[in-house]
């Protein structure tokens, strides 16, 4: 959920500081919760800020963007090399060690891959039978000539 407006919050702190109600007066005179009124103005105790905390972010890449040149480099060797192996080419060029999963990201965020050819399955049907003979291998009457 997104957090609430600086106006907003602001409304609400500057209502509470001219001591216009009680926490809960003020959340159904804002159309809020409690709770949200409450974290304003502890907010502003602690910091003399009502601006909303930053969001948490991710972890980092462990492979940064500099790096993406050597990936593309090595991808495009016409040696096919597993995701494993390229791991260890990639730490020996670079300072930089990197387990399996850590390569797969920059190969989707890169659009590589490691197939050199695309995949078609041998055909494994059962070999087609004359729609006359039975399975028997004797010729049903209708394959016979005509006599």
């Amino acid at each position: 959920m997104k957090a609430y407006a600086l106006d907003w919050r602001q409304r609400i702190l500057d209502a509470y500081l001219k001591r216009e109600g009680s926490m809960r007066d003020l959340a159904r005179r804002f159309n809020v919760g409690c709770r949200l009124v409450g974290g304003v103005i502890n907010r502003f105790r602690h910091t003399g800020s009502c601006a909303p905390t930053p969001r948490g972010g991710q972890n980092p890449p462990r492979m940064p963007a500099t790096a993406y040149d050597t990936l593309r480099r090595l991808v495009a060797t016409p040696a096919a090399a597993t995701r494993a192996e390229l791991c260890e080419v990639f730490a020996h060029e670079t300072p930089i060690r990197l387990r399996i999963s850590s390569m797969q990201r920059p190969f989707a965020k890169l659009h590589l891959t490691r197939k050199k050819r695309p995949f078609r399955p041998q055909h494994t049907r059962a070999p087609r039978f004359n729609r006359h003979v039975k399975r028997t291998g004797k010729p049903s009457r209708l394959a016979l000539p005509a006599s």
